[in-house]
């Protein structure tokens, strides 16, 4: 039998006596306490026979099949998109052809895009209820076997680790490959199922709440076993045993408590800083204590093993791939050449000079790392333009194109950033110039959204714009091209001050005059002394002062926070907060919709509860389908 091999097991609390001495004493004798006595190694062998401890790690092998069987799934789903995206560019979908399958996929739409409101939100960060309803069958998934299958105890602590314990440490091992997959920035999950990274982030972190859950529930059996036998005495004498299992599993445990704390919505972006420098060398400490843990029962080594793989694998391909310091396919060391430039309402214009082979897609992010003011940090901003050849008034080279990020400053390398600045190399243009590290791109979309969608809905709050400006530039070129359905563009934008939208006039002049019945543009400006008071509620104000950036930037003019300096041909100027929920349904004009939004969480949870609510236009046949996709300030 695979479980008397197991020394710990076997020799639980030896006699002092001889063979002879012990051999023949009943069980309730307490110098009966080992295999040495016929009574206790019978009673041992039936409560293996009955509980097979060798069984038990089949429960891990039972996790790792259902997160493969999810990530299956997905790639069917990823596999569906990819041939309807195909199948689009071929014939465009015919319009008010409304189908089951439409509204089936509203139905799910309507679940998935809800997202929770209020305070305990703010502080929990729940995901969306779609996700959530995934992350609860997860869990009910994990809950069932550990509790439902009995018994949770064997006779004594010397017949074997208790059957609950053994099995939810199995299934909180078995946890940890796709924790540390769903983690990477590069990771094979986002290859298999186009799944972006910061959108699996948050399964990443519900799986990490339910590895510490079943850890905990894998301590408390070693715990009660041996209270049970003979008190705290017992417990003392099996915790300093040598190779107790339950020694060596203290640190391992100490070390998911702190990490998933410091993962806590509000506690994170509290001591982001804190947070970030500690999450990966605690998670390393983390695993190599499972590798003393485990001690190398069985196949629980595979699971460690595996981790190890996932996590080197992306290391590697982020480091020599990704990360343009040291790319193979660039000189080491060098960064990107940068053009800092000051905007008005505390949002630095950062332009990078990319080679012509460093590619990008509308909605991507790539990590920027400025050496000159920290070399540590790196923070991800989202790219605010298309790969293209620098415009002709540059003095640019031509084997090198622009790469542009708006950033607004809050604390931290973005309100340095803005302050860097000051000590500008050119003083009439209030510019400097940097080297600046590249680590990406990342993200982005799937779909193929011109050649789907008639409309195209576009969100944002502040610097949120950086992530529509690439979609609205990628539809009026696919237009050009002849190769897009979209017959619609409406941007929403929403700022505290008038002046802030200055600086987009050199983005959108252009867009718009091109297109002068394709781009609609509606500019929100959010603070109240400005012209007018909003309509809205007390709660939205409330929400609102949460989006808005409240420092005083030094250089900025106070005239300047009032004055208006948009063209009226770029859109019309509304000196209050929308209403999201009134708003979005009166620009859903086509039958196929497809919305964006950027902000801050109040915004992006307002929007997708709107998108939601729609799902009902759709069920009512007004509308085929209705898209909606968020980009986060940061994850």
């Amino acid at each position: 039998m695979a479980a008397n091999a197991r020394s710990m097991d076997m020799d639980m609390g030896m006699g002092d006596g001889s063979p002879d001495d012990v051999a023949n004493l009943p069980l309730s004798d307490p110098r009966c306490d080992s295999d040495a006595c016929a009574a206790f190694k019978a009673a041992h062998e039936l409560s293996q026979a009955t509980v097979s401890y060798d069984h038990q790690y089949e429960y891990g092998h039972y996790t790792t099949w259902y997160y493969l069987a999810a990530i299956a799934i997905a790639m069917l789903v990823y596999a569906h998109r990819l041939n309807r995206n195909r199948l689009a560019r071929k014939q465009p979908p015919v319009a008010g052809k409304s189908t089951i399958a439409h509204k089936v996929l509203a139905l799910c739409r309507m679940v998935n895009y809800r997202h929770f409101k209020g305070r305990v939100a703010d502080y929990l960060g729940p995901p969306s209820i779609g996700s959530l309803v995934f992350i609860i069958i997860t869990s009910l998934f994990l809950l069932l076997p550990s509790f439902l299958v009995h018994p949770y105890y064997r006779g004594r602590r010397g017949y074997g680790s208790p059957p609950l314990a053994v099995r939810t440490g199995l299934m909180a091992q078995a946890c940890t490959p796709i924790i540390v997959a769903l983690a990477g920035k590069v990771n094979f999950v986002t290859m298999l199922t186009g799944i972006s990274h910061e959108k699996l982030n948050v399964f990443h972190r519900w799986v990490s709440y339910m590895c510490l859950f079943l850890a905990i529930v894998h301590t408390v059996p070693f715990i009660v076993a041996p209270l049970r036998d003979g008190g705290p005495a017992a417990l003392h004498k099996q915790y300093y045993k040598e190779g107790s299992m339950e020694y060596t599993g203290t640190p391992p445990l100490g070390i998911l408590v702190g990490i998933v704390v410091l993962s806590i919505p509000w506690i994170r972006h509290r001591f982001y800083n804190f947070f970030y420098r500690l999450h990966v060398p605690m998670y390393i400490v983390y695993l190599g204590l499972l590798f003393w843990h485990s001690d190398q029962e069985k196949d629980s080594w595979v699971y460690l093993w595996a981790t190890l793989a996932i996590w080197l694998a992306s290391c590697a391909v982020r480091l020599f791939y990704k990360w343009q310091t040291f790319s193979i396919f660039r000189d080491w060391f060098q960064g990107f050449p940068a053009r800092l430039h000051e905007l008005p309402g505390g949002m630095t214009k950062v332009t990078l000079l990319a080679p012509l082979d460093f590619r990008w897609k509308p909605g991507q992010h790539v990590w920027l790392r400025v050496p000159h003011l920290s070399i540590l940090q790196n923070h991800p901003f989202t790219i605010a333009n298309l790969p293209r050849n620098s415009s002709n008034h540059d003095t640019h080279s031509a084997d090198a194109q622009d790469m542009v990020f708006y950033v607004r400053a809050h604390h931290g390398l973005t309100l340095d950033l803005l302050k860097s600045v000051a000590n500008h190399d050119v003083a009439e243009t209030r510019d400097r110039s940097v080297s600046i590290h590249v680590d990406g791109p990342y993200g982005g979309l799937v779909e193929d959204i011109p050649a789907l969608y008639e409309s195209q809905i576009f969100v944002a709050g502040g610097s949120g714009i950086s992530a529509c400006l690439p979609w609205i530039e990628h539809a009026a070129r696919r237009i050009s091209q002849g190769s897009s359905v979209t017959k619609s563009i409406h941007l929403v934008w929403m700022v505290r001050y008038a002046s802030q939208t200055q600086w987009i006039t050199e983005e959108l002049d252009p867009l718009i005059g091109a297109h002068p019945d394709l781009i609609h543009v509606d500019f929100f400006v959010t603070d109240s002394s400005a012209s007018s008071p909003a309509v809205a509620s007390a709660e939205s104000e409330k929400e609102l002062e949460k989006t808005a950036d409240n420092r005083v930037i030094a250089n900025n003019k106070p005239s300047d926070e009032t004055k208006t300096a948009v063209s009226p041909k770029l859109g019309q100027i509304h000196y209050q907060r929308p209403y999201l929920p009134v708003l979005i349904p009166s620009l859903l004009t086509a039958r196929r919709c497809f919305i964006l939004g950027c902000g801050p969480d109040s915004l992006r949870t307002d929007l997708a509860n709107a998108a939601s609510t729609a799902q009902k236009k759709v069920l009512a046949g007004g509308a085929d389908i209705i898209t909606l996709h968020t980009e986060s300030f940061g994850w």
